[in-house]
């Protein structure tokens, strides 16, 4: 089993959507900690990165195997999420 943590700014961008979509997210996250791999490997500025689709929403995560976690690094619509998780990847987090 694996742990799903999530960072500061993707505790923020969860609690800022609207309660039924947290709902549904929140049991997505439930099912990372059987299957970590869950989602759809990222290309590009975004390897090491995977990306699970809610609806209009997407989560997108690395999983860290040896140490049985799984870290959420940002929550969003997917109009704005590719933007801010590249600027994680490049070091410069910045809200949609």
């Amino acid at each position: 089993m694996y742990r799903v943590r999530l960072t500061a700014a993707a505790a923020e961008m969860y609690n800022s959507l609207p309660p039924d979509i947290r709902k549904q997210i929140k049991a997505t996250l439930a099912e990372l900690i059987q299957t970590p791999h869950l989602g759809k490997t990222l290309q590009n500025e975004l390897i090491g990165f995977r990306s699970l689709k809610i609806k209009r929403y997407r989560v997108v995560y690395q999983v860290d195997d040896p140490g049985k976690t799984v870290v959420i690094y940002a929550v969003g619509h997917r109009r704005d999420i590719y933007e801010v998780i590249t600027g994680v990847a490049r070091g410069h987090p910045h809200s949609p």
